[in-house]
């Protein structure tokens, strides 16, 4: 037999081997053809043939791969379903931005709905928001009532101080004592707007504060 021969011989059996494997998967049909291809390259006419008689019929071949397939194949299904994952738990009410904001707006307002009672309510609130640092939350709480604090002890130190001033003066100019001086009711007033200015100025626009603190941040 001649080079020639046996180049033919080689063909005729890789495309019948080629027909035969239509149905397997591409990358299984490629790797026993590539292992084919190899075992027959160089062999001269009658080694070739020797060979092809050993590998057996295309047909056989390709059987034999299908038997093998279940375990090798990545196409193949499962028997049994995988279970489903658990679901993911939720935020906790207090991390949500809708309790942020009502803790804001009762922390501003609660006190003018209900007095006193309802500040309480939205401090507590405010301070179990997961929204807010907690250096915001005393600032937002506290502040006020040290700003309005140090406001009233200014106005009633100078209140003292113009009451000791004018009943020192009167016993010697005829000055009019504390008790008929005109000026110590504007003192008197100017401490209860220190006080008004807490529950109508300062508390709500600490509550105002913590939402605009608010805004960009999402739920933990």
């Amino acid at each position: 037999m001649t080079e020639t021969t046996a180049v033919a011989l080689r063909e005729d059996f890789l495309t019948r081997l080629d027909e035969a494997m239509r149905g397997l998967p591409h990358g299984i049909a490629t790797d026993i053809r590539g292992g084919i291809v190899e075992e027959l390259q160089g062999l001269d006419a009658e080694a070739t043939a020797v060979r092809i008689a050993q590998l057996g019929d295309p047909d056989a071949i390709v059987r034999e791969a299908q038997a093998e397939l279940p375990a090798v194949s990545p196409l193949a299904v499962p028997t049994t379903a995988p279970a489903p994952s658990p679901s993911a738990p939720g935020p906790a009410p207090t991390s949500t931005r809708g309790f942020a904001i009502a803790a804001a707006l009762t922390l501003s307002f609660g006190g003018i709905v209900v007095p006193i009672v309802g500040w309480f309510v939205g401090a507590v609130l405010v301070s179990l928001s997961a929204l807010w640092k907690t250096g915001e939350k005393v600032v937002a709480i506290v502040v006020p009532f040290v700003a309005g604090g140090l406001s009233i002890l200014v106005i009633s130190t100078m209140v003292t101080i113009s009451a000791w001033e004018s009943s020192g003066s009167s016993s010697g100019t005829g000055t009019p004592r504390p008790a008929d001086n005109p000026l110590l009711p504007a003192w008197y007033d100017m401490i209860w707007v220190g006080l008004t200015g807490i529950g109508i100025l300062l508390i709500p626009l600490s509550g105002l504060w913590l939402l605009w603190r608010l805004r960009g941040r999402a739920a933990r």
